[in-house]
């Protein structure tokens, strides 16, 4: 359609469309948006359709679709990615004039509620502005004579006078010349002591708690690049920002103990909530400051496999007291947005402390954990790069992770043999101890083969306690530490691991849903199942031992629909543990065919179930009275037991 002369929006002055595009050109070429291409293609895209006469166009789906490349299924309800980049474009808008476009006569506004930019003329600056620089150079020309007005020069004189009550009040404002000269010496003074410590931060390494920086206005900070020897995912989490009215004060909240009050779940408190729980994460490398960034090598001959990400987050208050939590996760090699999702009807009040632990869980569910959304995308960019044997002990942690989905015992000797030899080139690699360990009792739990003649058990109690010793506030090596102790029978022990990893990290998923299925197994059914609940709220996806858990937990209950239901999930034919879950519930359900056929398969894919069948149950139930009743039922579909084993 032909372009008209001038371009109207709500509550603004026409602009002539090259006016309006010069304005973009500007904004387009600023810091502010030439650091992220989103932003700047959905400003060019909402200027650019205001400007074709589309404004009904300019919706959340056509800005996804359009502006930022999402599929033609993009649901905006169910992916808050515009809200989200909308957000911030209004913030690098408001940024921009504030700074390096406050010259500009022509501002491009995005009100809230509207993606619609509207144009608005903007005042010259005013000419008090351009005289400041002069007035600081000598105060006491700028400063008023005591004899009064008259005794300035005939051109003087004959200047427009200001009003009177404009002069009445900036005379009242103005301050002697010696005093000037005080206050901007001292000013000049705490500008010199914060170029000092700035400088002295720089050659320290530090964080710069104050902000100091920011005295040096015009100064280029560099930060500090930060590599990983290891290989794992970096991730640095951005300032998390925030939209809608104030927090309520804590005189507005739940009444009592234990309500939110107004420093709780401000936008910057997520935020260090977020990145305290992804720094108890061993798979994560997290960047602790600004003054640390990735050191990337995305392209090129030298190009690495490792990858590198970016958190960022909005929080929005809503008027009924709700608020929501929008995230989104930026891979800094190519600049995309891999993941964003909406967090919403969050209310204050209550528990503080679960509805922290509860939220923040959920977020670690989804990007944090070995089957998240950082892992994957790692692992797809080390597969492209050639694979796990350029990636150095990260390699290894993936073949290792790679053979717990599959459970073929090729993968398991890979994953051993890369684990051995990293541990070997680096006494201080603690994950890669902690993973050793859980291979080395895949041997007894999984029938995997061995190859070393000092018993399983034994090898996976040392690498599990070297673990700890090497990282006594993992949270990882604590839960590998509880499952060697669980399969030696040791119930204290268990339980003692299982707390402490807990406590370590309650926001691991994986390290709930473990801890919770030892219980069942224990004897406390009530309470493992209360854990295995929350992890299937939060992750839905789990590994295939989790599930495990869930059929065992109903076995014990009676509950045949349940357990039918969790065997359904079972891992196919090779893994033995779903074997013996699936046994059970189908000889709970009476349909021993099927059991006794599982059985068959389970002693051949892990033979200590023929060769020490007792020792194998006491392995795996280390409670008495659990024990029996497994036992009995094995016995009852075909596992050959001793006598003595049989009656007890």
């Amino acid at each position: 359609m032909p372009e008209s002369t001038t371009v109207e929006t709500p509550g603004t002055d026409a602009a002539s469309p090259d006016a309006v595009r010069g304005a973009l050109s500007h904004v387009l070429a600023s810091e502010e948006l030439r650091s992220s291409p989103q932003l700047a293609n959905i400003l060019r895209f909402v200027v650019e359709a205001t400007l074709d006469g589309r404004r009904e166009a300019i919706k959340g789906y056509t800005i996804a679709v359009e502006a930022l490349g999402r599929d033609p299924s993009f649901d905006p309800q169910a992916d808050p990615i515009v809200r989200v980049e909308a957000t911030r474009l209004r913030r690098a808008l408001e940024r921009y004039y504030a700074g390096a476009g406050a010259g500009d006569s022509l501002e491009i506004a995005i009100p809230r509620g509207s993606y619609v930019p509207h144009f608005l003329p903007r005042p010259a600056a005013p000419a008090m502005a351009a005289e400041a620089p002069a007035a600081l150079a000598d105060p006491a020309e700028a400063a008023p004579s005591p004899d009064g007005p008259s005794r300035g020069t005939p051109d003087e004189r004959r200047a427009d006078p200001l009003p009177a009550s404009a002069a009445a009040s900036l005379a009242a404002t103005r301050p002697a010349a010696a005093p000037r000269r005080m206050g901007l010496g001292l000013a000049l003074g705490v500008l010199l002591v914060a170029v000092a410590l700035v400088v002295s931060g720089l050659a320290v390494g530090s964080l710069d708690p104050l902000g100091l920086r920011g005295v040096l206005a015009g100064s280029q900070w560099v930060p500090l690049e930060r590599t990983n020897r290891l290989g794992i995912p970096m991730i640095e989490v951005r300032d998390f920002e925030s939209t809608g009215g104030p927090v309520a004060s804590s005189g507005d909240g739940a009444a009592g103990g234990g309500g939110v009050t107004s420093g709780d779940f401000t936008a910057e408190a997520i935020e260090v909530r977020v990145r305290d729980a992804l720094a108890r994460f061993d798979l994560l490398d997290v960047l602790a400051s600004p003054d640390a960034r990735p050191a990337l090598r995305c392209s090129g001959e030298n190009a690495s496999p490792s990858s590198a990400f970016a958190l960022g987050g909005l929080v929005e208050n809503h008027d009924d007291g709700t608020l929501s939590v929008l995230l989104r996760l930026s891979d800094l090699c190519d600049g995309t947005i891999v993941w964003s999702r909406e967090f919403d009807s969050l209310r204050r009040g209550g528990d503080a402390t679960a509805l922290e632990i509860g939220l923040v869980r959920d977020i670690m569910a989804a990007i944090a954990e070995p089957y998240g959304v950082i892992q994957a995308r790692a692992r797809a960019r080390v597969t492209a790069a050639g694979g796990p044997a350029i990636a150095g002990p990260y390699g290894c942690v993936l073949i290792a992770y790679s053979y717990w989905r599959s459970y073929l015992p090729a993968e398991h000797d890979e994953a051993r043999d890369c684990l051995e030899k990293a541990v070997a080139a680096d006494r201080t690699f603690a994950l890669g101890y902690a993973l050793l360990a859980e291979l080395h009792l895949d041997e007894i739990r999984a029938g995997a083969p061995s190859r070393a003649a000092t018993p399983a058990l034994n090898r996976a109690l040392a690498a599990a306690e070297q673990a700890v010793e090497l990282a006594p506030t993992s949270a990882f090596a604590r839960r590998v530490l509880m499952d060697v102790h669980f399969f030696r029978g040791e119930r204290a022990a268990t339980l003692a691991a299982g707390a402490s990893a807990l406590e370590l990290n309650p926001y691991d998923v994986d390290i709930l849903a473990d801890f919770g299925g030892r219980l069942i197994a224990l004897g406390e059914t009530a309470r493992g199942e209360a854990m295995l609940a929350q992890t299937a709220h939060a992750a839905p996806g789990m590994p295939p031992w989790v599930d495990y858990h869930r059929v065992i937990a109903a076995y014990l209950r009676g509950d045949v629909p349940a357990a039918a239901a969790a065997a359904d999930h079972l891992m196919g034919e090779g893994y033995a543990p779903g074997l013996l879950a699936r046994a059970l519930a189908s000889h709970l359900a009476g349909e021993d065919d099927e059991a006794r056929a599982d059985v068959a398969k389970l002693v051949a894919i892990a033979p200590g179930w023929a060769s020490e069948p007792d020792a194998m149950i006491g392995r795996f139930f280390p409670d008495a009275g659990v024990a029996r009743k497994v036992r009995a039922d094995l016995s009852d579909i075909g596992l050959k037991l001793s006598d003595s084993a049989a009656a007890n």
